[in-house]
């Protein structure tokens, strides 16, 4: 009998290579926990998993970005919480404080206001992780200039304080009378006639009741108007009112109502003996009725518009001043530089707000966020605080608490809710847009998790299932060396 032990042998022996290396291939399947630490040993699984794998990647930088977004989108809707609750408490200052003046020139509520301005500063310049939320594009620059330099300027620089009383003396003027001028042509004659340029008081229209009076005007440019009395007297109780616009863009008007007591009171005219008497009266009496109404009523408009002209600018329309000196004789404005005036916003100019910033949260998907300090509804608010902490006033004057109230009734409107943008609208879309991230996050990590399962079924292995096989490999090489160790003892005389 002839027996091949040499072959069977080497059968064995490649038999027992490819077991080693099939239980050397498990037990790395076993620590590792995946089939194969290449793509090759994947098979026709390879696509698939690269395709996953690149998934998975876009999917977590997606997060990524998500989450840092609302990271953002919540700090800016924290702080705007705020500035809307600021802005509620300015606009109910005039009703809730008393002209008291407690700091020699302003009262408790400016000084409140002072405190809002630091703290509407502190939340518009906020920064989160190396980046300004409210400056636009312009994300290393700091948005809003510090309270006090935006208040008082520096050495070579004009802030809201000198504006606001470059714009008081222009509109009020020299006489007081608010760039108005109350003549007597004739003896029976009275004349109100406006000083050229676009200061101080702008007559609209004149009302007049009086009898044996005639009222003419306004009209001209420079406007002006007249009142002429006659032989009949004017009866006690009727009254002439003169219109006005004043530069915020509100109207007043001075009413004088005839009376036969000597003096008069305050808004009236003592009916003389005569029309030249009465013409005298009445010009005695229109002129400290329009030096109040101009120390009240047109000083606090004077004082929002020159807030206006300092926070309302753009790229292409910058801050506004009045073109002197001489102020109180200035015909016009003039353009503010950057070299003569504080800026009080450093942030982008060329965006637009409430959209200025983009994140990709998803395969061509791009979402746009954002609040700039200088939109609308957050710049009026930061102006209502600035403007009140502004203005001072002088306790001996008469009309100084008339005056704080005609300016807090415009800083209520200033900050009242109105228009297509307020900062609760802000602050609603900022909510939108979080509420965008989660739902867009939460459907990343449904899908990194279905990802992750597929990935599993083809990358992972089941450890029982290698175990086993491994057991099975070990008992099976046991065997095969045991046979190559029996083969390797035959020869011809274990036959014989």
């Amino acid at each position: 009998m002839n027996i091949s032990t040499l072959s069977q042998s080497l059968n064995l022996q490649t038999s027992i290579g490819k077991m080693r290396s099939e239980f050397t291939s498990l037990q790395q399947q076993l620590s590792s926990g995946i089939v194969s630490d290449s793509y090759g040993g994947l098979g026709t699984d390879k696509n698939v998993v690269l395709s996953l794998q690149s998934q998975m990647r876009n999917l977590g930088a997606y997060s990524d970005t998500i989450n840092l977004t609302s990271l953002r989108v919540k700090s800016m809707a924290d702080s705007l919480t705020r500035v809307s609750d600021i802005a509620a408490s300015l606009r109910l200052t005039g009703a809730t404080t008393e002209f008291d003046m407690v700091s020699g020139t302003q009262n408790s509520g400016q000084l409140s206001a002072g405190m809002n301005l630091d703290e509407l500063v502190n939340l518009l310049n906020l920064n989160v992780e190396d980046r300004y939320l409210f400056s636009g594009s312009a994300t290393q620059e700091k948005p809003v200039e510090l309270p006090d330099t935006m208040l008082d300027g520096d050495a070579t620089h004009a802030g809201l304080r000198q504006l606001v009383d470059e714009r008081r003396q222009a509109d009020i003027g020299a006489n007081g009378l608010g760039r108005l001028d109350v003549t007597s042509p004739a003896a029976d004659t009275v004349t109100v006639d406006e000083q050229a340029g676009i200061f101080g008081f702008k007559m609209t229209g004149v009302t007049s009741g009086l009898s044996g009076a005639t009222a003419t005007g306004p009209t001209g440019a420079p406007a002006s108007m007249s009142v002429q009395f006659g032989a009949s007297q004017p009866v006690a109780g009727e009254t002439v009112s003169i219109d006005f616009d004043l530069p915020d863009g509100t109207a007043t008007s001075v009413t004088l109502t005839a009376t036969t007591d000597d003096p008069p009171a305050e808004g009236q005219f003592t009916i003389g003996a005569n029309a030249a008497d009465t013409a005298a009266n009445f010009q005695a009496s229109l002129t400290a009725s329009l030096k109040s109404e101009a120390a009240t009523s047109l000083r606090a408009a004077s004082s929002v518009q020159a807030a206006n002209e300092f926070f309302d600018f753009d790229a292409d329309n910058p801050p506004q001043r009045v073109d002197g000196p001489p102020f109180d004789t200035a015909t016009g404005l003039r353009d503010a530089t950057s070299d003569d005036t504080m800026f009080w916003y450093k942030g982008d100019l060329t965006l637009e707000p409430g959209a200025n910033m983009t994140a990709v949260i998803d395969n061509d998907r791009v979402i746009k966020y954002g609040a700039q300090a200088n939109q609308t509804s957050l710049r009026d608010t930061l102006k209502a605080a600035a403007l009140l902490s502004a203005v001072t006033y002088d306790a001996s004057d008469p009309d100084a608490e008339q005056a704080y109230k005609d300016l807090t009734s415009r800083v209520s409107t200033i900050t009242a809710p109105s228009g297509s943008e307020t900062v609760e609208g802000v602050v609603t879309q900022l909510g939108l847009t979080a509420s965008t991230l989660k739902e867009t996050l939460d459907r990343n990590e449904q899908m990194q998790g279905i990802a992750s399962g597929v990935l599993g079924d083809k990358m992972g292995v089941d450890e029982y299932e290698v175990g086993t096989k491994l057991t099975m490999l070990q008992t099976q090489i046991q065997a095969s060396y045991q046979v190559t160790a029996m083969l390797s003892q035959l020869s011809l005389s274990n036959f014989l």
